[in-house]
């Protein structure tokens, strides 16, 4: 009569023992990798989500800086008067100044070709021109250049009389203004303009007088 006896561990060895070993260091392996890999995952999706949110705000931000130059371009182009005529009783040194610094250089010779028109008006007729911003908006933009429309209410008043101090005020109206902007050394500046009804279909534009 034979008997079955169950296989026991090696006590001297401990060979069982070793095997249950090499289970548990290889699941706590995995269980390293899986955590290393959710880790990677997350760093990748957290970077990612940072240039998307940093190209938005870098978007947000030149539509920001265009409206703003076409605004100021606006305002300082279409506001001037007696007060602004310099002592050689002809010109508005100062009107030229502030719009000029605005605009590019290529642009800036444009508008000094046609300012004159202004300034006689302003020097013989004694004619205002006061201009209030009502709404600007981005109609194209890209790395360098940019297209922006400025909605302005424009007032035209002149002297009661001549040589009076009192002025009568004409009639305001709404105008229309569309702005192209190029970037150069990082600063937004003005390289035309017309009214936004007159915009032309080619780059052959000579903007308008003011």
């Amino acid at each position: 009569m034979s008997t079955t006896t169950e296989p026991v561990p090696d006590t001297e060895t401990g060979a069982e023992p070793d095997r249950a070993d090499a289970r548990r260091g290889g699941l706590l392996r995995w269980g390293i990798l899986v955590l290393l890999i959710a880790v990677i995952l997350a760093a990748g999706g957290y970077v990612g989500w940072q240039l998307t949110r940093g190209a938005d705000d870098s978007v947000v931000s030149q539509r920001e800086q265009v409206m703003s130059a076409a605004d100021k371009f606006v305002g300082r182009v279409n506001t001037y008067g007696p007060d602004d005529i310099g002592s050689d009783k002809k010109t508005m040194p100062e009107y030229r100044k502030n719009v000029g610094e605005l605009l590019t250089p290529k642009f800036e010779k444009n508008f000094l070709s046609n300012v004159a028109f202004a300034e006689a008006t302003v020097a013989q007729q004694g004619v205002g021109r006061t201009t209030n911003v009502h709404s600007t908006g981005v109609a194209g933009l890209d790395e360098d250049s940019a297209t922006v429309l400025v909605v302005a209410e424009l007032a035209v008043s002149y002297p009661k009389s001549e040589g009076s101090k009192e002025r009568v005020e004409a009639a305001r109206q709404l105008a229309r203004t569309e702005v192209d902007l190029v970037k150069q050394n990082g600063k937004w500046l003005v390289d035309d303009w017309y009214p936004a009804e007159e915009a032309p279909k080619s780059d052959n534009s000579e903007g308008t007088t003011p």
